[in-house]
């Protein structure tokens, strides 16, 4: 009589006493309450799908399910990015054919995109088979997969400005031409938006944070303040008559980056390289500490983050969707190496700065599919997602992508630094603060959103103006 007038606690009435959840659903079955249970199920913050066996209905039906799911989508989230997966068999045969580096680079850059969106939604399916926490870890993990990838091959190859500029794009694209075009969007349709105040702070006080973490190292090689000696490389080739009174360090300490603090503690030079590898541990353990505070200890403010309308059932199943994770990510790695290795090459046939295509056009292709999805959500006043992706994923490459490039570049034995030089730190700093005042009152508006547009416009032409010294390319 209790579950008939309180269906919501026959799950707390199964989980006091023991029972088995088949015996909870035969008795809510008896009460002709199956439905309302399993509906209290999911509330009460269990497994976020209901565990139906998705091969119920035979391998040929599951597999019809699926790929139809991968490559169509679904009807609330149709794969319209997916058309471009025509761009992965053009990129084999470049490859294949030998064409020019160009042809390569702009097919394997362009066939990242469907890629990294298809890769959240497996993602996305996958986090439903498992609890909240498990399941915004993955998200987490897997949300920037495709950076990661990228940056390793990039590391592995020595290209170390690549990997910075890749990263510190993605931060800019996201605070400045992502949320713009949200703001501007959304304010087109509504005259004044409103957001999570408490959550905004958060995240702005965190690529605060990511600043401080940035700047020290760039400080301490721009002012030769630095205990790390000089670059053997720059003593070689720099002009300026400074650099030839600091006192060299032998190259292979610093090259290799074994963590020699002797070798590496001379006055007078770079900021060495422990002090890098001291940060990027630091901020990994920041970015966990942020982890439990999202999920564990503060997950009301993050709530609005999450759209209301109730959870489709997961589609793919556990097993696989990590099939389907593997093999995107084979995919994704395949077409990085390619974009790494064509890079300088396609910068000299089509004209542009390296600076330019690793800092503004690599993150804007890269992250094309969160670009749309923020904007989407914005024009329908869902702000808290929408800010969730935009300053959300720039938190997420700024504390943990970037600090995990400098520890993956230390495992294997390459001196990835934190220092990313003055001009990029300064943008990266002024970037921060205008963004902590332009969400300071909760507000979002079209005018904003002009603003942060055109910002990235100016921060865009600084990067083709920019030219990294001769020993720094």
């Amino acid at each position: 009589q209790a579950a008939k007038r309180h269906p919501g606690v026959l799950p707390g009435m199964a989980i006091e006493n023991g029972w088995p959840m088949d015996e909870a659903r035969r008795m809510a079955k008896g009460l002709g309450l199956d439905e309302d249970l399993e509906d209290s199920l999911v509330s009460e913050g269990g497994s976020k799908s209901k565990e139906e066996d998705v091969c119920a209905k035979g391998a040929a039906h599951y597999l019809r399910t699926t790929l139809s799911a991968i490559f169509l989508g679904t009807s609330d989230q149709p794969a319209v990015l997916n058309v471009l997966l025509l761009a992965i068999p053009v990129a084999f045969v470049a490859r294949l054919g030998e064409w020019s580096q160009a042809w390569i680079f702009l097919s394997s850059l362009v066939a990242l995109v469907p890629l990294a969106e298809r890769i959240s939604f497996v993602t996305e399916d996958v986090a439903k088979y498992t609890n909240q926490t498990l399941g915004g870890l993955l998200n987490a993990t897997f949300g920037n997969i495709t950076e990661v990838i990228v940056c390793i091959c990039a590391i592995q190859a020595g290209l170390f400005r690549v990997v910075q500029l890749s990263m510190l794009g993605s931060v800019l694209s996201n605070l400045l031409l992502v949320l713009g075009s949200a703001f501007l969007v959304g304010g087109c349709k509504h005259k004044e938006q409103h957001f999570n105040r408490s959550a905004a702070v958060t995240n702005t006080g965190l690529l605060i944070f990511a600043v401080l973490a940035l700047s020290l190292p760039s400080i301490l090689d721009e002012t030769h303040s630095g205990a790390g000696g000089v670059h053997a490389e720059i003593v070689a080739n720099h002009s300026l008559p400074v650099v030839y009174r600091l006192p060299a360090v032998p190259a292979d300490s610093w090259l290799k980056g074994n963590g020699n603090l002797e070798a590496e503690n001379r006055p007078g030079g770079d900021a060495p390289l422990w002090y890098s590898r001291f940060i990027a541990v630091a901020m990994l353990i920041m970015y966990g500490l942020l982890i439990f505070f999202q999920l564990v200890t503060h997950t009301h403010l993050f709530e609005g983050e999450e759209d209301e309308e109730e959870e489709d059932p997961g589609i793919l199943g556990f097993k696989g969707g990590i099939f389907w994770l593997g093999l995107i990510t084979v995919f994704i790695a395949t077409l990085s190496q390619w974009i790494v290795d064509t890079i300088e090459g396609a910068a000299a046939s089509l004209g542009m700065p390296i600076l330019f295509i690793s800092g503004i056009l690599v993150p804007i292709v890269g992250n094309a599919a969160e670009h749309a999805a923020s904007v989407v959500f914005a024009y329908r006043n869902k702000m808290e997602i929408a800010l969730g992706s935009a300053v959300g994923s720039a938190v997420q490459i700024s504390v943990f992508v970037i600090p995990l490039c400098v520890v993956i570049g230390w495992i294997v034995q390459k001196p990835m630094t934190m220092n990313f030089h003055i001009f990029e730190t300064s943008t990266m700093l002024l970037t921060s603060v205008s963004i902590a005042i332009v969400l300071m009152d909760g507000k979002a508006n079209w005018l904003k959103g002009a603003m942060l547009l055109l910002g990235y416009a100016i921060v865009g032409a600084g990067f083709w103006a920019h030219a990294d010294p001769g020993q720094m390319q």
